[in-house]
């Protein structure tokens, strides 16, 4: 399964519902659509190679798409600055998008619930909450 199937780009947005942090992920997911290929390649590698109820840590992903990313440009164009505010969001948006990923990452509650992903309250309020 290729990371077209996972509906990478969200073709219009409202504008309206998202708070602060999610309108700055979602701009940069549209820019760089790369970032998101990226990390579901990589979470799909985790998986083949640990089992498919496996789990990951978002954040081991992220900084190897930045290791990687900065590599692959060397001799490029520099790769996009990726922000730690967007590491919830692209787990929630892999898993919601990329069916044989779901449950790949362990979720925290957010301080503004996202528009997508699974809400808040579904979310174990001891074990997870920031």
């Amino acid at each position: 399964m290729g990371t077209r199937d996972c509906g990478m780009i969200q073709p219009s947005f409202d504008w309206s519902d998202e708070g602060p942090m999610e309108k700055k992920f979602w701009q940069f997911h549209l820019a760089h659509p790369e970032v998101f290929t990226t990390l579901v390649n990589f979470a799909r590698e985790w998986r083949r190679r640990r089992g498919p109820d496996s789990i990951c840590g978002v954040c081991a992903l992220y900084e190897r798409a930045r290791w990687e990313m900065w590599f692959q440009s060397l001799d490029d164009h520099p790769p996009p600055k990726l922000s730690n505010n967007h590491k919830p969001f692209y787990a929630r948006l892999i898993m919601e998008r990329c069916p044989d990923l779901e449950g790949i990452f362990k979720l925290k509650r957010q301080k503004v619930q996202a528009t997508f992903g699974p809400d808040n309250q579904t979310l174990d309020p001891d074990e997870y909450m920031e």
